[in-house]
């Protein structure tokens, strides 16, 4: 039954959108969740990481999450920063438990 107002095709894609999550979800409850499953974006680059680095790099004070390749472009390589990145604050790491295990 379409919702009010709801188009055929709008049916259609609400509903193969369901679907798909309920597949998701299902393989991970099988323990086969896929590849990316848990990562979070790095907010400079925007690449899946299993490993972020929350610190804060600008005046706003936000936290930020940024990979390890950011991370060196950030804050000079240094876990404190140095003169030339004075705004730079680390805030620890953010680690993905969901991992899948490897070997």
């Amino acid at each position: 039954m379409a919702r009010q107002g709801e188009s055929e095709e709008d049916r259609a894609a609400r509903k193969a959108t369901k679907k798909q999550l309920k597949a998701e979800r299902r393989a991970v409850r099988e323990g086969r969740p896929p590849e990316t499953y848990g990562q979070k974006e790095c907010d400079l680059c925007h690449q899946l990481k299993d490993l972020l680095i929350r610190c804060q790099v600008d005046k706003t004070e936000a936290w930020h999450m940024v990979c390890g390749k950011c991370w060196k472009d950030v804050s000079g390589g240094v876990v404190d920063g140095d003169d030339d990145h004075p705004l730079y604050r680390y805030g620890g790491l953010w680690k993905n438990l969901h991992r899948p295990a490897t070997g």
